[in-house]
């Protein structure tokens, strides 16, 4: 952990000149409209992707599948509060939409579960995983609609299991957080009157759709794991990731609704009963919301 430390004491120093180049671009007028710093700017946080060996899955490389030992460099980094911190200020100093912002957050994303599946019980680490996860959603918020799809099929291909748990998890929500921003943001750019050409819908639905079939497979599963526990209205609305299935419903064709409209109706005598309230209401409202 000797060699993580250092890389981020140098990482650290590298956004500092970063600060003081932006400061410059701000305050002082450029001859050259300051083209030369930019092109500084740049160079550096390249210099710190490769310190932090950030893997491209879509550069040159992208028909070789990546190893274990490919974010190795970055999962030690990220273990540290420090790290997270250090990763937190580098992506949001990064031009949003950039491949850079890609290439960080397809990390982030492909370690779900390693970097947001359980907050630190000291309030300073937490605040680093939670500073982390609204640094990663703010970055989304400027990626089109391949950079999205990436970040999807990044959770898909990943041999953790995205810790799935509603807003507000005391375990932690940073997962949730990120994958809501993504989709909709993916909703944004789908819903504005744009030409379709500027988008690669076809890329967007088949990571969607693989995305779902995850999402899904876990809602059920988890469900029937609480069908039969005590107070399990409560306990699905503890336990279930409704603000994803809600994120979702806009992408979703004829089959995906009505595959959340039959699980909406399988909590409905459940949640009706537990809950002692109209049968159905609350939890198809809450489940699939119209």
């Amino acid at each position: 952990m000797l060699a993580a430390r250092i890389t981020i004491e140098d990482g650290l120093s590298l956004l500092l000149d970063i600060d003081d180049i932006d400061r410059l671009l701000q305050f002082s007028q450029q001859q050259d409209g300051g083209l030369q710093l930019r092109n500084r700017r740049q160079t550096l946080l390249g210099q710190l992707a490769e310190s932090l060996q950030l893997v491209d899955p879509l550069g040159a490389n992208k028909n070789r599948h990546l190893s274990a030992n490919d974010d190795l460099v970055f999962l030690r980094i990220v273990s540290l509060p420090k790290g997270r911190k250090l990763l937190s200020r580098y992506i949001n100093l990064m031009v949003p939409g950039s491949d850079l912002a890609r290439i960080a957050c397809m990390a982030v994303f492909r370690h779900l579960r390693f970097v947001f599946g359980n907050l630190p019980s000291d309030d300073g680490s937490a605040q680093t995983v939670t500073k982390l996860a609204n640094a990663v959603a703010a970055c989304i918020r400027g990626m089109d609609l391949s950079g999205l799809s990436a970040c999807l099929a990044a959770i898909v291909c990943s041999s953790e299991h995205p810790p799935l748990r509603p807003l507000g998890y005391t375990a932690g929500d940073g997962a949730t957080v990120i994958i809501k921003s993504v989709l909709d943001r993916a909703t944004e750019l789908l819903t504005e009157q744009l030409p379709a050409s500027n988008y690669n819908r076809a890329l967007w639905q088949a990571s969607f759709n693989a995305f779902f079939g995850l999402l899904t497979k876990y809602c059920i599963g988890k469900f029937d794991s609480l069908v039969h526990t005590t107070h399990t209205a409560t306990a699905i609305r503890r336990e279930l990731p409704i603000e994803l299935l809600r994120a979702s419903l806009p992408h979703t064709d004829e089959q995906q609704r009505a595959l959340l409209l039959e699980f909406a109706q399988r909590t409905v005598p459940v949640t009706g009963h537990s809950s002692q309230r109209a049968p159905g209401r609350t939890m198809a409202s809450e489940t699939v919301p119209s």
